[in-house]
């Protein structure tokens, strides 16, 4: 297999620029600091709306900062009528952290949407969570493990999910075992070991040619999701690695990605209508 060097960061300037439409809330204070949520609003927003929303988070294998990942689908969907926000987590490269900080601070954005949709426009019943990568295994967590506890604590599970070249399995027999502390919390914590009924739909995009995470546990986690009576999607990309459907990858994979998102969304009532895209 060949060596894969890091990217460089994208700069500070850049990010800005990339986040210059968006407002940005703290939403957790950690030990090593605090954490953001970036919201794209629809134009003319008002705080009575009620809209849908989506919670974003990039992939990286819980290394590699990359917050505007998912800006150009935020930009989308806040011009289908919902906000969408991407979130920053806990990294091992930046804090030193594990995934289980990024799962904890996962749910924190959840709690913390939910407790100010109000305040946001937001319908606190109409929440997505859209992840790649590790952050596709951490929207599955926050619809899968136990909920939090505590009297009046929101609910972090999402009512619906958009998983791309999701990481779904983290056991031994999978992949990413040892960014854990401990084996048993790469059990704990792996989507494929809470299959069960009742859970929300769930819309997978995925390469056939997927190196990082291998298809071939997508494929079984989505048939035993099934087995379950769940409504789950499975879209193959042929020839497509890890990153096909980022906007600066491949624009015919990033434009097919949004049309089916759309389309799931729609189906869910959460966006009005479907904008087909051309490629």
């Amino acid at each position: 297999m060949n060596h894969l060097s890091k990217a460089h960061p994208i700069s500070p300037a850049r990010t800005s620029d990339l986040l210059k439409d968006s407002q940005s809330f703290v939403y957790h204070k950690t030990a090593h600091g605090e954490l953001k949520v970036h919201l794209f609003f629809p134009d003319n927003h008002q705080s009575s709306d009620q809209r849908a929303s989506a919670l974003f988070f990039h992939g990286g294998q819980w290394d590699k900062p990359m917050i505007t990942q998912f800006v150009p689908q935020c930009l989308h969907l806040s011009m289908q009528g919902m906000i969408a926000g991407v979130v920053e987590y806990r990294l091992e490269d930046t804090h030193q952290t594990s995934p289980l900080e990024a799962i904890e601070d996962a749910r924190a954005a959840m709690i913390w949407l939910r407790r100010n949709a109000a305040v946001l426009g937001a319908d606190p019943e109409k929440v997505v969570a859209v992840g790649a990568g590790s952050g596709a295994h951490l929207a599955l967590d926050l619809a899968m493990l136990p909920p939090p506890s505590g009297e009046g604590v929101p609910s972090t599970e999402p009512q619906a999910m958009i998983l791309f070249s999701a990481i779904v399995d983290t056991t031994h027999s999978g992949v990413c075992y040892k960014k854990f502390p401990k084996g048993r919390f790469a059990y704990k914590t792996s989507p494929s070991e809470w299959i069960r009924r009742k859970l929300p739909p769930s819309l997978f995009f995925h390469g056939k040619l997927d190196v990082v995470a291998p298809i071939t546990h997508v494929k079984k986690f989505t048939q035993l999701m099934k087995s379950k009576r769940n409504i789950c999607d499975l879209i193959e990309f042929e020839n497509a690695t890890h990153s096909f459907f980022n906007f600066n990858v491949n624009q015919q994979h990033f434009e097919q990605c949004l049309n089916c998102m759309d389309l799931f969304l729609v189906q869910l009532g959460f966006i009005s209508e479907q904008v087909t895209h051309e490629p």
